[in-house]
């Protein structure tokens, strides 16, 4: 009766969903074959754990070249269709030969994972992948769907940099995050990028600005304008983290040494920090830069200071004409710009003779590291040649 006029129901609503999903299948016109595979199978072996499935598949769909592309296109747009719910209720009451044959053979319910496959197939075609879909991609609300559309963005190179430009400006952060990554492995190619980089050192979102910074230093030497012209900011931030790229970019910031001696005179800590090591890394002006390091000793800041020993022990043997304002920086009220001044000293061997009486003095430092230091130097300055000094 009741019972089995029920199961009539269910079992004709899962017939009609399985006579609608075929009938869309017949209709769809064919996909290209590769040595007996369809594009979207050998796509879907783009997901397998297997290294040598992923690395034959990404060989294929190669081959397979462009005219693949429409197939993926179409399998990045697919979504789970309405009929799911309603099939996976009625699931536990069909026959089990039914559930598992129309799964087989159909695959209705894996858009997730066929959008991820189609991804990471349109990633191995590199910069015969279309840009569009991949940078609508990016919004997938599958974060790894859109990790990989990154990745293929950044496959793509050049041709992606004015789109990716503007996805930096996107509403979505995680959007903006994914455009510094995509632009990162782009590298130099991507120095039209530079200026719309420098603005996201404001962006609030997590882990933006130094994503940022990374994809600058990834552009490299190219980013140099824009980061000379982000010194002049009025965002202490911007100006810190330019620095600080600068910084990093070593002798190949060489060029940017005029502006660097300037940012050491910043008002804010950080950036007069930044600019210190950003300075001393470029190996740039050394004798205009040892007297920058010099009158740094004399910051308000510490860690200024500290940096400048630092800077100064890179430079120590052209760096003699700051052995008075180290002797004066051994009576630091921090120990550890004590030990740094002492360190440097010791580095600059015989030359820093004159300083011996000092060094002797601070090796009655109330500070361990310091007075270890300072013997350190001591002997470094005898060693190279200097008098004897009566160490005990």
């Amino acid at each position: 009766g009741l019972l089995k006029r029920h199961r009539f129901i269910l079992a004709a609503i899962a017939l009609g969903a399985a006579f609608t999903f075929a009938l869309f299948r017949w209709r769809a016109p064919p996909e290209p074959v590769y040595r007996g595979k369809t594009v979207t199978a050998w796509a879907r072996d783009m997901n397998s754990p297997y290294p040598n499935v992923r690395s034959n598949a990404t060989a294929a769909l190669r081959a397979m070249g462009t005219n693949g592309i429409p197939s993926l296109l179409k399998t990045l747009q697919r979504r789970d269709p309405i009929l799911k719910r309603p099939f996976l209720l009625l699931a536990p009451k069909l026959p089990i030969w039914f559930r598992r044959s129309f799964i087989r053979v159909f695959k209705p319910f894996d858009a997730t994972g066929d959008r991820l496959a189609a991804v990471n197939a349109l990633a191995a075609l590199g910069t015969n992948a279309p840009v569009p879909p991949l940078l609508k991609a990016l919004h997938d609300p599958e974060r790894q769907i859109a990790a990989q559309a990154a990745t293929a963005l950044g496959n793509v190179g050049e041709p992606a940099v004015p789109s990716l430009i503007g996805a930096l400006n996107d509403r979505d952060g995680y959007v903006r995050s994914m455009a510094c990554y995509a632009l990162s492995t782009i590298g130099p190619h991507a120095s039209e990028a530079a200026p719309a980089l420098i603005q996201r050192f404001a962006d609030s979102y997590v882990n933006i600005p130094a994503q940022a910074t990374y994809a600058l230093s990834r552009i490299g030497r190219p980013a140099l304008p824009a980061l000379v012209e982000a010194l002049k900011s009025t965002n202490v931030r911007t100006r810190a983290l330019a620095v600080q790229v600068l910084g990093g970019m070593g002798p190949q910031a060489r060029s940017a040494a005029p502006v660097l001696i300037e940012a050491v005179e910043d008002e804010q800590v950080v950036v007069r920090e930044n600019a210190v090591e950003a300075l001393g890394n470029t190996w740039a002006l050394p004798r205009e830069s040892v007297a920058v390091f010099t009158r740094a000793l004399r910051d308000s800041d510490a860690k200024v200071r500290l940096k400048s020993l630092q800077a100064l022990a890179k430079v120590a043997p052209v760096a003699a004409s700051s052995i008075p304002t180290l002797i004066e920086t051994l009576t630091d009220e921090d120990a550890q710009v004590r030990g740094g001044a002492a360190k440097v000293l010791g580095n600059m061997g015989a030359a820093a003779k004159a300083a011996a009486p000092a060094l002797r003095e601070r090796l009655q430092d109330n500070d361990e590291l310091v007075r270890a230091t300072v013997k350190e130097a001591l002997t470094n300055i005898e060693q190279s040649g200097a008098p004897p000094i009566g160490v005990k």
